[in-house]
C-alpha cells in the first residue's frame, strides 16, 4: 500500500476506542449516514464503494440497499477493517487501501462514505482516484460536518476540555473532521477531481453523544475522541481525570432523562462521475 497517507493510517489504527465502542458510535452518526444514502435514492442492484468505511456498519448498510449489487468497504486502518470483517455476514468486501492513491477495484457505480473523505492529504487527488475507480455516470454521495459553530455536540465538551489543555494550532484545510466544513471548497475540490453536477444541501438533527447515555458516559465517550486526549496521553505532567470533569460538567446542562443531546450538522455532497 502507498504511504502517502502514513500519519492518518497510524492515527486510525492506534484509536481504539473506533473499535471498542463502535456500536456507540454508529448511534451516534447513523443518521448521518443515512441521510447521504437516501439522497442516492433507488441503488439496487449497483455496486458501491464505501470510503472510509470504518468497522463497517454503512458498509452493511449499503449492502441491504444494493440487494444483488456489490458493495466494497475500503480503509486505510488494519484495526478498523479487523473488527469490519467480524461483523461481515459474508456479503461484502473489506480492501485495506489508500483511497488517494491506491487501485481500489471497481469499476463502481457509486461512491459513498460517512465521514471518511475529510483527511486526505491531498483530496483533490483522493476525488480523481476514487473516479476513476467508477463506471460512467456513476453516482457520489457523502457526508461532512459543518462548521464548528454548527456542531455544539462536539465543541461543547471539547471546549472545557481547552480550559486545562491546549491543542496545537491548525491550518484552515488541514485534514481533520472540520476540513470540508466550506461547502465553496467542496465544490471546488470535487470540480477539479472531475466531478459535475455537485449539489450540497445542509442536514441537521440532535446527536445523542455516546448513542444515549447519560452525562458522565458521555463526557468518557467523548474524551476518547477527542483531539485532548492525545494531548493528555503525550503529557506526563497532565491527567485525564480533571478533563473529563470538566467535560461533565459542560455536559450536564444538556442532560434530559439520562440522555445527553446536542445539536448536530453536516453537509450531504452528491455529484455525478
Amino acid at each position: 500500500m502507498n504511504r502517502v497517507n502514513e500519519a492518518q493510517r497510524e492515527y486510525w489504527r492506534t484509536r481504539r476506542a473506533w473499535v471498542e465502542q463502535q456500536e456507540q458510535m454508529d448511534l451516534q452518526l447513523g443518521v448521518f449516514g443515512v441521510a447521504a444514502m437516501d439522497a442516492l435514492q433507488e441503488i439496487s442492484n449497483m455496486d458501491v464503494l464505501d470510503v472510509g468505511c470504518g468497522c463497517g456498519h454503512t458498509t452493511l448498510q449499503l449492502k441491504d440497499r444494493v440487494g444483488d449489487g456489490r458493495v466494497v468497504g475500503v480503509d486505510i486502518s488494519d484495526q478498523l477493517l479487523d473488527a469490519a470483517r467480524r461483523r461481515n455476514r459474508g456479503e461484502v468486501e473489506f480492501l485495506e487501501a489508500d483511497a488517494q492513491v491506491d487501485p481500489l477495484r471497481g469499476p463502481y457505480d457509486l461512491i459513498f462514505s460517512r465521514f471518511g473523505v475529510m483527511f486526505f492529504a491531498d483530496p483533490v487527488a483522493a476525488f480523481r482516484n476514487l473516479r476513476a475507480a467508477t463506471s460512467e455516470a456513476a453516482k457520489l454521495s457523502f457526508v461532512c460536518w459543518q462548521g464548528p459553530e454548527k456542531n455544539p455536540w462536539i465543541t461543547v465538551p471539547n471546549r472545557a476540555a481547552m480550559s486545562l489543555v491546549e491543542l496545537p494550532s491548525r491550518s484552515p484545510d488541514a485534514p481533520d473532521p472540520f476540513s470540508f466544513a466550506d461547502p465553496d471548497r467542496v465544490t471546488e475540490v470535487l470540480q477539479q477531481a472531475g466531478w459535475t453536477n455537485v449539489d450540497i444541501e445542509s442536514f441537521s438533527t440532535e446527536v445523542t453523544l455516546g448513542g444515549g447515555v447519560d452525562y458522565r458516559l458521555a463526557a468518557l465517550h467523548a474524551y476518547e475522541f477527542s483531539p485532548v486526549k492525545a494531548v493528555v496521553d503525550s503529557n506526563s505532567s497532565l491527567q485525564p481525570g480533571p478533563v473529563i470533569d470538566a467535560m461533565q460538567a459542560a455536559l450536564k446542562p444538556h442532560e434530559k432523562n439520562g440522555i445527553v443531546k446536542l445539536p448536530g450538522a453536516a453537509w450531504v455532497v452528491t455529484a455525478r462521475a
